[in-house]
């Protein structure tokens, strides 16, 4: 969960947009939060609490998706460096998937009462920017690395920013909290099969500008 006291826990680092050479650092962070999708099901009742409090990745990807993403124009991956420029934590944005069936193949069902926001998720001629993924390294949790991330995101960015957060098969409660105590609001729900297995999302929006 968020930590209400994580103003006063701040450090200080540096956010950039990432080089080739940050592809290692980048890929370490990710590997510090996964959990692979073939491990849910094996998860007792004990480690399914610590995991939804704490925060997981869901997506196995090796460092050459990573390489890939770095070089790619229509991606930026954000890193954000301790004093020593260690690479302490990361997050990707994808800029020109604005059609939700563009980068969400599993999806089968959206639900929303807002037609506002229907029709962002939905109408090609809508543009925002999609979070894909956001992880900070253990040690540097809770001391403003992630908020440090965002805000450069946000200054670099005029469309809205979409987040997926699974909710089921195992409900990412820290993430979901860390977005709501950002600035993300909760505007739809999505299911669908990924890996052939059922998932939930909740979908979150930062309005940027």
């Amino acid at each position: 969960m968020v930590d209400k006291n994580v103003e006063s826990q701040k450090i200080e680092v540096l956010v950039e947009i990432a080089k080739s050479k940050d592809a290692l650092g980048v890929y370490n962070a990710l590997k510090e939060n996964l959990i692979e999708i073939h491990d849910f099901d094996k998860i007792s009742n004990k480690q399914r609490k610590y995991l939804e409090n704490r925060g997981f990745l869901r997506k196995e990807v090796d460092i050459k998706y990573y390489k890939e993403l770095i070089e790619d124009p229509n991606c930026d991956i954000y890193v954000a460096k301790n004093t020593n420029g260690d690479i302490i934590g990361f997050a990707s944005v994808h800029k020109n998937k604005y059609n939700i069936a563009n980068f969400r193949t599993t999806l089968d069902n959206l639900y929303t009462n807002d037609k506002n926001i229907e029709e962002l998720l939905t109408k090609k001629e809508k543009k925002f920017a999609y979070l894909d993924q956001i992880s900070i390294l253990p040690d540097y949790q809770r001391k403003g690395v992630g908020t440090a991330i965002l805000n450069q995101i946000l200054t670099n960015t005029e469309v809205p920013i979409v987040a997926f957060i699974v909710e089921v098969p195992l409900a990412n409660k820290a993430s979901a909290f860390w977005h709501e105590y950002n600035g993300f609001e909760l505007a739809a729900t999505c299911d669908g099969i990924y890996k052939e297995k059922k998932f939930q999302w909740w979908i979150y929006i930062h309005w940027s500008k």
